[in-house]
């Protein structure tokens, strides 16, 4: 199971994606249709439903003009979390 910051971090990232989806006025209809993304499967990415695989997340980015890292990187501001920095880790010992 991933670590919490890991789950806030996909969760700011669909987030992301769903708000510029929608700014740029397509439907999830159009989106899926201009791409290889299952309506069904989008429609449950952006709800926080299931958590897609990499090359899904890499689909949806390319076909809204962006690229995942730039998505990466407004998710990490909206949850605070630096790059590279490990969550909280409970000692082995």
């Amino acid at each position: 199971m991933a670590s919490k910051e890991a789950g806030e971090m996909v969760a700011a990232m669909a987030e992301v994606l769903g708000e510029r989806r929608k700014s740029a006025g397509v439907s999830m209809n159009a989106l899926s249709a201009a791409s290889y993304l299952d309506r069904a499967a989008l429609h449950r990415a952006e709800a926080g439903d299931r958590i897609p695989a990499l090359p899904f997340w890499i689909d949806w980015a390319d076909t809204l003009g962006t690229s995942l890292e730039e998505v990466a990187k407004e998710a990490r501001k909206r949850v605070r979390k630096k790059a590279g920095q490990p969550p909280e880790r409970k000692p082995l010992m």
